[in-house]
């Protein structure tokens, strides 16, 4: 009736249109099978590739039942395109390289692929049955291991809590499932920052104005999430200044242990709600402790994690100031600096290369990586993360972990090397060496895309389609109008038709 009336009033003859639900339903299977094939056909990565894959159960799209789904995407300095969402038997890291490497061979973008981000799980990461060791075997070389960076900070964030707070084996966090029930009693208005407690206060000293200075920035800046942009309007609230926004406090929403995100919110909204909400003196202890750790070394981390060249300094620095952490805290830091311990892929003798092309790294520290790569032996068979002694560690420099290997970045990424030949001083202004660091910068360190990949398919699962490929033409034709027309705007509809004439 809808388009029947519409087509009445543009002129046409009603009579004349084939309306009927099944032949408008086997027109739009056709035209949309014609655009996935387009969006296949014209998919030509210029340069490095970059795979991400994240598995995750999801219904059946015929009954009840669930199943293991691998959405998989390529980003290149074209930008990030979905390929393919395959069912796999199990999400064993057997299935799931299997599955990559088959969506790549489709794709005919095998040999472009040069490294692959993930999320560092046992079925990702096991030295021999990992989906990354077995997806380089099947591609017959070896790949940059881009572990994910917000999944380690999601680690290090867990590590903290339950110093903190203490484990629970609990699908939700009891503490905030109360405060949850309890939201709609708290005045909104009555709200205690960092400035009203003199402990918080004197903790947070050093480093306020500098972390105020840092969060007002980022708020300038667009944020891929809207939970991005909470955290950094909630510290800066903690710290006792209001956003730009202006101060407001969203009602309590999801806080199952996965969500990294919600132990943080959540945290420093009990905290500075804590006299209008029955709290434990260890409870209030624990939240102020973290409070004070989220806010003084985490969301900084957290919110430049996505920036490749930065990686290996960000980490060294990071884990510096954990074991420092030691005078404030010894239990968190302990525990996190042991967790990310665990977790050093950005300072391998391959990754650390990516140092040469960070701003916040001196000419002299570039200058002895250059020397280090050409005169100290690396491993022969060098790992994908190292092992460190914590202890050792407060003198150490970015140089410190660069060998010979490194330079195998550069053949990966199929780098210019010419710059190397003079002073890091001399870099910024050299052709080559700019042209790298635009290379270096589309490297995706972050998992995020696959993330949203994994919210795409949960978005279109079983409300248009219950053939499987037809799913699989969706999720591309609609991933590719996401990214043409990223808001529903009139302005973007008349631009994208003026472009396509």
């Amino acid at each position: 009736m809808i388009i029947g009336q519409t087509a009445m009033t543009l002129g046409h003859d009603v009579n004349s249109l084939a309306l009927n639900r099944t032949t408008i339903r086997r027109q739009r299977q056709h035209y949309r099978a014609a655009l996935a094939e387009n969006i296949r056909e014209n998919f030509q990565p210029n340069g490095p590739v970059i795979i991400h894959w994240d598995g995750k159960l999801l219904p059946e799209l015929t009954d009840k039942d669930k199943v293991d789904r691998l959405p998989v995407l390529a980003s290149s300095r074209e930008g990030c395109q979905l390929l393919a969402v395959p069912k796999i038997p199990a999400g064993t890291g057997q299935a799931q390289a299997k599955a990559v490497f088959e969506v790549v061979q489709d794709w005919k973008i095998a040999e472009k692929v040069c490294g692959i981000c993930f999320d560092t799980t046992s079925s990702n990461t096991g030295r021999l049955s990992g989906a990354c060791v077995i997806l380089q075997q099947l591609l017959g070389r070896s790949l940059l291991h881009l572990a994910c960076r917000h999944h380690i900070l999601e680690l290090i964030a867990g590590a903290a809590f339950t110093e903190s707070l203490g484990a629970s084996s609990a699908p939700e966090i009891l503490l905030f499932k109360r405060f949850q029930t309890n939201w709609k009693f708290v005045d909104q208005d009555r709200f205690e920052n960092s400035t009203t407690d003199p402990v918080t206060e004197s903790l947070l000293a050093d480093v306020k104005e500098e972390l105020i200075d840092f969060l007002q920035m980022a708020l300038t800046q667009i944020q891929p999430r809207e939970d991005y942009r909470k955290l950094v309007e909630l510290a800066l609230i903690f710290l006792g200044k209001t956003p730009s926004r202006g101060i407001r406090f969203a009602a309590p929403g999801p806080m199952h242990q996965a969500r990294w995100m919600s132990k943080v919110i959540y945290t420093f909204k009990v905290w500075m709600f804590r006299s209008q909400f029955r709290l434990t003196a260890r409870e209030v202890r624990g939240l102020r402790d973290l409070c004070v750790f989220f806010a003084k070394l985490y969301v900084r981390s957290w919110m430049t994690a996505p920036v490749a060249a930065t990686a290996p300094q960000n980490d060294l620095s990071l884990l510096q100031s954990l074991v420092a952490y030691e005078g404030i805290h010894a239990g968190i830091s302990k525990a996190t600096s042991r967790k990310l311990g665990g977790h050093l892929w950005y300072l391998s003798e391959e990754l650390v290369g990516l140092s040469f092309f960070d701003n916040n790294v001196v000419p002299e520290i570039k200058d002895r990586m250059v020397s280090a790569m050409e005169d100290i032996d690396g491993d022969e068979d060098p790992p994908k993360r190292i092992d460190v002694t914590l202890n050792m560690l407060a003198d150490k420099s970015v140089a410190d972990f660069t060998t010979k290997n490194t330079r195998s970045l550069f053949h990966k990424l199929s780098l210019p090397q010419g710059f190397l030949q003079i002073p890091a001083s001399e870099w910024e202004t050299n052709e080559e060496y700019q042209a790298a660091r635009e290379t270096v910068k589309m490297l995706a360190v972050t998992n995020d895309h696959a993330e949203r990949g994994v919210a795409l398919v949960q978005g279109c699962l079983g409300h248009m389609s219950k053939d499987e490929d037809q799913l699989q033409c969706l999720l591309q034709v609609v991933a590719d109008h996401r990214k043409r027309f990223p808001q529903a705007l009139k302005r973007n509809l008349a631009a994208s038709n003026t472009t396509e004439k």
